[in-house]
């Protein structure tokens, strides 16, 4: 073996490859590779940042019949603080339910709309929580609930909401006309669900799909919910309630929430949450698979829906 390694030595010596002959105990090659001498790129100090979106609770539509009963039950015969204990006969003073209680009517049908397009369409679950908003009440007082199907939980607290201008045309607060036209800038009663969030001109926003033929518009009208910037919003401010005597503004027909709401109800309505606007109270309600519907005239308090093409311009409203 020895005798191998000095022959080799040799012929690389004459050959003039002295330096390339490795000795007998060296260590291994370090293999350089050809490059463009550039410092590779460091990783980035600032990534940028995730956003948690926590899974939104479900209930089983198998169970969504119980659940209506007891929620129907628990929320026509659940205590009511009296306003008058006791009379001064001595007789106890009739209950009376909180004002800001959700309408039982509006919520039935709200459970009802549910029940179509949620669990009737084939699925096995649904949004525990939905959104109800009575388009009955005026803009002035809170009439967005959210509602937990599971345990009522919501009844008796709701938020402020916007209505369309074009569905306010005397501008008194209370919403009397409401289209699936476009550039009718009226709201939409009817089921809707939650989808994408985007940033559009008025910050961050929620679309919005019509699941009724009185809202089947939505998306292209560009109907959805989203907050306002105090300095910047010519329509609904809610901080505004007092100097505007009482009329907090409008909208263009959007859900327009304020600032401080706005992530919270993005939390309960994004990527399949339910929304269901309606009238309580005295006025009629609307049957979502009609035709659209146009305000008719006023009769024993109540406002009338008849079949229509679409929205009526303000002059033949008033």
């Amino acid at each position: 073996m020895q005798q191998g390694w000095i022959r080799f030595a040799l012929v690389a010596v004459s050959l003039g490859l002295g330096g390339a002959v490795a000795p007998a105990h060296a260590q291994d090659a370090i293999i350089f590779t050809p490059g463009t001498g550039a410092t590779p790129a460091l990783p980035n100090a600032n990534p940028p940042a995730i956003t948690y979106v926590p899974a939104t609770p479900r209930l089983s539509c198998a169970d969504l019949h119980d659940l209506s009963q007891k929620l129907t039950a628990k929320y026509r015969h659940q205590p009511v603080k009296l306003a008058h204990p006791i009379a001064s006969d001595g007789v106890p003073s009739q209950q009376i339910e909180p004002k800001t209680r959700l309408n039982p009517t509006l919520l039935s049908d709200a459970l009802a709309s549910y029940s179509r397009h949620i669990c009737y369409s084939a699925a096995a679950t649904g949004p525990a929580e939905i959104i109800v908003v009575d388009f009955a009440k005026s803009s002035s007082e809170p009439r967005l609930y959210t509602i937990d199907l599971r345990n009522g939980a919501g009844l008796d607290s709701p938020i402020p909401v916007a209505h369309g201008v074009g569905s306010d045309p005397d501008d008194d607060g209370i919403a009397q006309a409401f289209s699936n036209e476009y550039n009718s800038l009226m709201s939409s009663l009817g089921a809707a669900r939650g989808s994408e969030i985007y940033n559009g001109r008025n910050g961050r926003s929620l679309r919005l799909d019509g699941l009724d033929s009185t809202n089947s518009a939505m998306r292209v009208r560009d109907i959805v919910v989203h907050s306002y910037q105090p300095q910047k919003r010519r329509y609904f401010n809610y901080s505004l309630l007092s100097a505007r005597q009482g009329k907090p503004g409008t909208s263009e027909g959007c859900f327009v929430v304020e600032p401080e709401r706005r992530d919270w109800l993005f939390s309960k309505l994004q990527n399949g949450g339910f929304l269901y606007a309606g009238l309580g109270g005295k006025y009629a309600t609307v049957d979502p698979p009609r035709a659209s519907y146009t305000v008719g005239p006023s009769a024993g308090g109540q406002i009338i829906f008849t079949p229509g093409t679409g929205a009526t311009t303000v002059s033949q409203q008033r």
